[in-house]
């Protein structure tokens, strides 16, 4: 795992934190045969730690500062597998699995190779439409706002996909002088869904 302080950051950008990072990437259980999908990629953390795994990553964003700050972040660690796309994701999700529909046969084993982070909510609805549609058969899905992780979990159960549910607050330890407290994080819902 790449330390957080080791990313380029910018201050209008999220970074997935260091934690979150670590279960996202199990629940997603990459191998060096996967192509993921990182939807909302923020600053970067998740598209870089995908990349070094997956034989092929793509990081969508609608915000000019976290492509930039992606791509820096790319640059970075010297990832080349990953191709950064600003867009609109809904738009820009359907591009990409129809073009990697339209260049490989569809097996199974492509299908099961074929996974989506979602790190940013934008249009959601759509999103996940597009997702079912072209029988994604692993999304992992990162939220701040409860309601949104509970929506995203309903939505994929409609689609017919397993869901687990993890809330995580990750808490660090500050010294004091009379030992350490502990600093609560935000929590954050981790939504597996799988067919």
């Amino acid at each position: 795992m790449i330390k957080d302080e080791d990313f380029i950051r910018n201050e209008s950008v999220p970074l997935t934190k260091e934690e979150i990072r670590a279960l996202s990437l199990s629940k997603l259980n990459l191998t060096h045969d996967d192509i993921v999908i990182d939807i909302g990629c923020g600053s970067g953390g998740m598209t870089v730690e995908i990349a070094t795994i997956a034989k092929k990553a793509y990081a969508i964003d609608n915000n000019e500062d976290a492509i930039n700050t992606t791509n820096a972040n790319l640059e970075k660690f010297d990832i080349k597998n990953c191709e950064v796309i600003s867009g609109d994701a809904k738009e820009e999700l359907e591009k990409i699995l129809n073009n990697i529909s339209s260049e490989t046969v569809k097996t199974e084993e492509t299908a099961k190779n074929l996974k989506i982070f979602i790190g940013g909510t934008q249009n959601i609805e759509e999103i996940l439409s597009i997702i079912n549609k072209y029988g994604i058969k692993t999304v992992v899905s990162n939220t701040i706002v409860v309601n949104t992780g509970l929506k995203i979990a309903e939505i994929l159960e409609n689609y017919d996909y397993e869901i687990d549910l993890i809330n995580m607050t990750v808490s660090y330890g500050r010294r004091i002088k009379s030992g350490y407290m502990m600093m609560a994080r935000n929590p954050i819902t981790i939504i597996t869904a799988k067919k």
